[in-house]
């Protein structure tokens, strides 16, 4: 194990399953990320009324050739995330919907986690249906759990314990051109709630950095841990920006 102080507050650029067996166990206040999801369609396309593409392909890490190397990429990762958490820390994880079960259902008792619960986001923006044959996806799930009973840290005012929010999709806010960036306001959230100043915030999926910049302006430690190169350079340059703001205020 290395020392916890080698991977603070830094864009790590590596595979987390190996990176996540360097961390030392129990050293980590708290957990946000937002895995592979596994529905990438190779190649394919669709494009709005307004001729702007809105691609289904998100890229090789997204690719698995079936159910079974999907499940068990997932506990590989899950099982190290566990062991580096502390006792008490909660765990928020975006999953695809239809198979949120394989946390809340399986993995999650399997490691002797507690769901506290299936935060809800809702995009006020949802991308359109062009083919009228079902509802569109205007929702995505978080599943929320704790290792060990503790309750929540910061409970803040009654509106924002909601279990649910209500916030536009990437093309109102994003930032950058990863196709899965999640909102800043929605991660805040979940750090003001679930830890304090000077807490390790941990996401081995950081992607285009969302959580570091967060954990960054609310004063936490943070490991972030990204495998394309592509995404350590984006995330990189946001940081570097909101440390520059961060100092002038």
């Amino acid at each position: 194990m290395n020392n916890l102080d080698d991977f603070l507050n830094k864009i790590i650029h590596g595979d987390c399953l190996e990176i996540l067996k360097q961390i030392p166990d129990e050293s980590v206040d708290l957990l946000i990320t937002d895995p592979p999801f596994g529905v990438s369609q190779k190649g394919r396309c669709l494009m709005r009324s307004d001729r702007k593409p809105i691609t289904l392909d998100y890229g090789e890490w997204d690719y698995f050739d079936d159910d079974k190397e999907f499940n068990d990429f997932t506990e590989s990762w899950f099982k190290e995330c566990v062991r580096v958490i502390k006792r008490g820390a909660w765990l928020y994880v975006f999953f695809n919907n239809a198979r949120i079960g394989l946390i809340s259902e399986i993995l999650g008792p399997k490691y002797n986690l507690n769901t506290r619960t299936i935060y809800v986001w809702v995009k006020s923006n949802p991308t359109p249906k062009f083919r009228t044959t079902n509802w569109l996806s205007a929702t995505e799930l978080i599943w929320v759990g704790s290792k060990g009973d503790d309750r929540i840290k910061n409970f803040m005012s009654q509106k924002e314990m909601a279990n649910y929010m209500i916030i536009p999709n990437k093309s109102i806010f994003g930032e950058t051109d990863h196709p899965c960036e999640k909102p800043k306001e929605l991660i805040s959230r979940f750090i003001r709630a679930s830890s304090n100043e000077g807490d390790v915030v941990l996401d081995p999926f950081v992607g285009s950095g969302t959580v570091a910049v967060a954990a960054a302006e609310l004063k936490r430690n943070f490991i972030a841990i990204e495998k394309d190169e592509k995404y350590v350079q984006i995330a990189n340059e946001r940081l570097k920006k909101t440390t520059k703001q961060l100092i002038l205020l």
